[in-house]
């Protein structure tokens, strides 16, 4: 296992109401950390590593729920009534099967192999992570986001089911090398278990991404002025540099 090289220091200039959350998958035993002595669904982890504060690892028996099978922690996915889609028209959460079998058919799957995964919380990752989790404020939120697109102007997107978020929240951004974020309370487990609070912005960066996020957010003016200044003094300054601009291009 790398360990860390990338700052992440930048991060805790934010002071998130709950720390980000280092995420890592191994084939190999991580040697120097606990293993979770309970079991749970894997999107309560992350929850569990902001609270615990200190870094613990899982195999698939500490998982309860789908998340072991969409990390392909599993050698032949389980039987389950879940893949017929029949539980989502108990639950309420679909019309018919055939609605909850197409939510199961998009979802993301890694490949079989991951048997170890740890969650430590910022202030104790000491591994290069393969995804790092904010949960965030709108306010937050739009400054990390922006942070992404400010030297490369990807366009950001969100990738979410009613369903299966694990898939969206792990899978997703690691396989795809894509930023994602969601909005918690809109998950139909999540919410369920009330694992978050509602209304946050949790965000999912991927290895990738850190490099690029946090320089960016080193070099950047994270709150701009136009934020701050009122709708009045912005409108002033968009109509200013706008003629400014013109003048150039009849300049030029």
């Amino acid at each position: 296992m790398k360990p860390l090289k990338t700052d992440l220091s930048i991060f805790k200039k934010f002071n998130f109401k709950n720390p980000p959350v280092g995420v890592k998958f191994l084939y190999y035993r991580p040697e120097g950390i606990e293993k979770l002595d309970k079991s749970m669904p894997i999107c309560e982890m992350i929850k569990e590593a902001q609270q615990r504060g200190t870094p613990f690892y899982i195999t698939k028996e500490n998982e309860n729920c789908a998340g072991k099978s969409a990390l392909g922690m599993l050698d032949e996915p389980p039987p389950s009534s879940a893949g017929s889609g029949e539980i989502g028209v108990k639950l309420g959460i679909f019309e018919d099967a055939r609605a909850n079998r197409k939510i199961y058919q998009q979802q993301p799957k890694m490949a079989s192999g991951i048997k170890y995964v740890i969650f430590s919380p910022l202030d104790k990752v000491t591994f290069e992570p393969d995804l790092l989790f904010l949960m965030a404020t709108v306010s937050q939120a739009e400054i990390v986001m922006r942070a992404m697109s400010y030297s490369t102007g990807e366009i950001w997107s969100s990738n979410m089911s009613g369903v299966g978020a694990c898939s969206w929240l792990f899978v997703y951004p690691y396989i795809s090398g894509k930023v994602n974020y969601v909005v918690t309370g809109m998950g139909f487990g999540m919410k369920s278990r009330q694992v978050f609070p509602e209304g946050w912005m949790l965000i999912i960066i991927p290895y990738n991404w850190l490099p690029i996020i946090t320089q960016n957010l080193k070099e950047m003016e994270w709150v701009l002025p136009s934020y701050t200044d009122g709708r009045e003094k912005f409108m002033e300054r968009d109509k200013k540099i706008k003629a400014e601009l013109f003048k150039e291009s009849q300049n030029s």
